[in-house]
């Protein structure tokens, strides 16, 4: 029987630190993810992904289950995302050119899994995932993290307008505007009809 994440919260508010560690175990690696996504900077979205666990686990104490743990946990990484986007603007270091990080993430491993691609198969799938990625980055603030929570995390709207603090109407409108400029940034760069379905 799985237990859900409001009774494992529960319980850790309790004491019962294996809870907890079932938690992080459950969310660490689709987290540091999301963060890197945001960010795009892997090394920085673990520390991230950590801090965030180390408010959940603060937190502990007083927790209350109002709303979901998913959405509670997002809504703290999408906080400590925005602060460190909105820091490095003031440190002019954060530029939508950044090169991929080398440590790629998940979303890019199912390329690398089926052995029978033929390298320049593998190369222009890889590439196109890197264009969606960048394109992905040049998007407003809400309009990235909503299709990125809808996208590759799969949470639902009402999730999502948790997190964002909106209406599921507006995140149902953000979305459709972030499909809608990102498919206009991947027609420049000349992918624009060969879109990964799911975006």
């Amino acid at each position: 029987m799985i237990v859900s994440d409001e009774d494992l919260m529960l319980a850790c508010r309790k004491g019962d630190m294996s809870a907890f560690e079932l938690l992080v175990r459950r969310y660490q690696d689709p987290l540091v993810n999301y963060i890197h996504y945001t960010i795009s900077d892997y090394h920085r979205a673990e520390d991230l992904a950590q801090e965030t666990f180390l408010r959940v686990f603060k937190s502990a104490s007083r927790y209350e289950p109002k709303s979901s743990f998913k959405s509670w946990l997002y809504t703290i990484a999408t906080n400590l995302s925005r602060n460190e986007i909105r820091n490095r603007i003031r440190r002019k270091t954060f530029f939508l050119e950044d090169m991929v990080d080398e440590n790629e993430d998940v979303y890019h491993s199912e390329y690398l899994i089926d052995t029978s691609l033929q390298p320049d198969i593998l190369y222009e799938k890889k590439e196109r995932q890197q264009l969606i990625k960048k394109s992905l980055r040049q998007l407003p603030e809400n309009q990235r993290i909503a299709l990125t929570l809808v996208t590759y995390q799969e949470l639902s709207y009402e999730e999502i307008s948790d997190i964002l603090k909106c209406s599921v109407g507006a995140v149902k409108s953000l979305i459709h505007r972030a499909r809608q400029n990102l498919k206009k940034l991947l027609i420049k760069s000349g992918i624009g009809d060969g879109v990964n379905a799911k975006i």
